[in-house]
């Protein structure tokens, strides 16, 4: 599994990733999932599909979302930033889809291409990879029906706990201080992580840990100690523990495993 959680420097990166599983989250980015093999379920918009062959989602900045892959799937995912998006800045982030997936883009062969080229061009040239991006935005964009984004999502709890914890998970997290900075009852926060995000306050901060600990295993040299503690994690021991849980590998060996 390819981890992907957005870095807040980062503006652009595509790449590809088999048996994605990741829960609800959301980020400053917009992000463009494209299905080559197997389905995968993807929520957004509290709208759930699951997308097969050649099938794609746009999800908006500041949307909550999350995938899940049953059986298996592969698929390209590009996190981008709205300024990179060119014409499709100010109607990324003042709009929203009433449907954010596309059941047929395999309809035009070119965008099937387009998809490849934009992954094929992530590491060699980013610039290019861009402008296949652009490319593929127009084909989704003009096939979307936009209306104007209303902002009582910020209202919501799901929300609300989601994008205080997307912004500390690297810090000392307790259900109690995530229900007093947000001024809940953490038995209703609590509640929340059960019944909607489907998962443990523990479990759910540990995902985010876990996948931005695999990035900086997988793009950098820094040393196992110091990429466990700016992740988060209280010691090497439950670092390991719950990496080996989630990878079926330790730290060390899923830096030495060759990407897929």
């Amino acid at each position: 599994m390819q981890p992907f959680y957005e870095r807040k420097d980062e503006e652009f990166r595509c790449f590809f990733s088999a048996d994605m599983t990741f829960p609800a989250h959301l980020h400053h980015a917009a992000e463009l999932i494209f299905i080559q093999e197997g389905s995968l379920e993807v929520t957004a918009q509290d709208q759930t599909k699951t997308l097969r062959k050649n099938e794609a989602a746009l999800i908006f900045p500041e949307t909550i979302h999350s995938y899940l892959t049953q059986d298996f799937s592969r698929s390209i995912l590009c996190v981008f930033s709205p300024s990179l998006a060119k014409g499709y800045y100010h109607l990324l982030c003042k709009n929203q889809p009433k449907c954010p997936f596309f059941s047929s883009p395999a309809s035009d062969a070119d965008l099937v291409s387009a998809f490849n080229r934009m992954l094929q061009y992530a590491n060699q040239s980013p610039s290019i990879s861009g402008a296949w991006l652009n490319l593929i935005l127009a084909y989704l964009m003009s096939e979307a029906v936009l209306v104007p984004r209303n902002n009582q999502y910020r209202t919501d709890i799901g929300y609300q706990i989601i994008s205080y914890i997307s912004n500390h998970f690297q810090e000392p997290l307790t259900l109690d201080k995530v229900a007093r900075e947000l001024h809940f009852n953490k038995y209703y926060v609590s509640r929340t992580f059960s019944g909607r995000l489907h998962c443990s306050f523990h479990e759910y901060i540990n995902r985010l840990r876990l996948d931005y600990a695999a990035r900086l295993l997988r793009e950098t040299d820094r040393s196992i100690t110091e990429i466990w503690q700016e992740a988060g994690f209280e010691s090497q021991k439950t670092f390991n523990r719950t990496f080996l849980s989630c990878y079926g590998t330790t730290p060390s060996g899923y830096r030495a495993k060759p990407l897929p």
